[in-house]
């Protein structure tokens, strides 16, 4: 049924970029009500089987797509494949959560593997959607503003690809040990998998297999790293992060730095930042953190990736190459906040 769900929402917003196109050719006004009311009158009988409520937004995400097109942000929208990102959005008033059961539209009460941990919160959306052979529901809550951080304080991070992330408070977001062994079983199913024949049962297999390994990378490196961005916004008010370029530098020669950088967690990191702290500073990425010494602030300018312990020429200052780039990420924070509140006070007194 939740396989179902998800063609049916897939099937309707195929359906809805298609009438679009028609729409727009006719030179129509087009807009995802519209498309709506359509599909009321057009839709066909087995989309009566699945809950109605989870058919209404695939056709708002695509307005959504088209107004990110003619903003210039996106790409043309095209049509979904089957297995490809499979999921469907329910609101709030079609769906409840009791304990650790969600009570789904047309499916009734599904065990989940964990409870919600707000139960007090007003619940806002759940997006259901499958990964490997799983699904998975993202429920959407929303908090009050006493829940946030209380704190102050302003850490510097570094991003990087040995370690996922080095605060200047010593918080280490480590690699955790346990991808080193599946990353080797992900590249052995992958394989597998390449020499398996096309269409076959075995190649059906064996694509699973890869999917769980992969989903379960991907599990790991995601518990990781909310882990380290909740301690982060749990104890401090304000993030300093340097700005990257990360799709230039996956697109660099060196297959060495290609390889880290789409193995890390730079962007991610760097989003949930965004909307868990209080706030948020992102450095200009022509600061030279990494090559800057937090102590004298000398600049090492012969420094070179493969050097992961910082050694000042200057003052003789030895620290870990990426905990040097938060401490200097620190103070460029400070420095920028100072500036802003010296440049408020300035303009409240003209």
């Amino acid at each position: 049924m939740l396989a179902k769900t998800a063609g049916t929402a897939r099937y309707a917003y195929n359906w809805g970029l298609a009438r679009w196109k028609e729409l727009y050719e006719q030179g129509a006004q087009c807009s995802a009500y519209a498309l709506i009311s359509s599909w009321k009158n057009e839709r066909p009988d087995w989309a009566l089987e699945v809950g109605a409520a989870c058919l209404q937004r695939p056709f708002m995400h695509l307005e959504g797509a088209f107004k990110a097109f003619f903003r210039k942000q996106n790409a043309y929208p095209v049509f979904k494949c089957k297995g490809v990102h499979d999921g469907f959005y329910v609101p709030n008033t079609h769906f409840k959560v009791h304990g650790s059961k969600i009570q789904l539209p047309k499916l009734g009460r599904v065990r989940m593997m964990e409870s919600l941990r707000y139960n007090d919160c007003k619940i806002v959306s759940a997006a259901v959607h499958k990964a490997a052979d799983g699904w998975y529901a993202t429920i959407t809550v929303e908090l009050d503003s006493e829940r946030r951080s209380e704190a102050t304080s302003v850490v510097g991070i570094d991003v990087g690809c040995t370690t996922y992330a080095a605060a200047s408070d010593a918080t280490i977001c480590s690699k955790p040990a346990r991808l080193a062994g599946l990353e080797r079983q992900l590249k052995r199913r992958q394989r597998l998998l390449a020499r398996k024949a096309k269409g076959s049962r075995n190649r059906g297999k064996a694509r699973n297999k890869v999917a769980r390994t992969y989903q379960k990378i991907t599990n790991i490196k995601q518990d990781a790293i909310h882990k380290f961005t909740a301690a982060i916004a749990k104890n401090h008010g304000t993030a300093v992060l340097e700005t990257l370029d990360i799709k230039s530098m996956k697109e660099g020669d060196n297959k060495h730095v290609r390889k880290g950088v789409q193995n890390s967690a730079m962007s991610e990191i760097h989003r949930q930042l965004r909307y868990k702290c209080n706030n948020f500073i992102a450095v200009d990425r022509y600061f030279k953190s990494s090559q800057l010494c937090s102590v004298c602030q000398n600049v090492h300018a012969e420094l070179s990736l493969s050097d992961r312990t910082y050694l000042c020429p200057s003052c003789g200052h030895t620290m870990d190459r990426d905990s040097n780039a938060a401490m200097n990420l620190l103070v460029e924070g400070i420095r920028i906040i100072t500036a802003g509140q010296a440049g408020s006070a300035s303009g409240d007194s003209r």
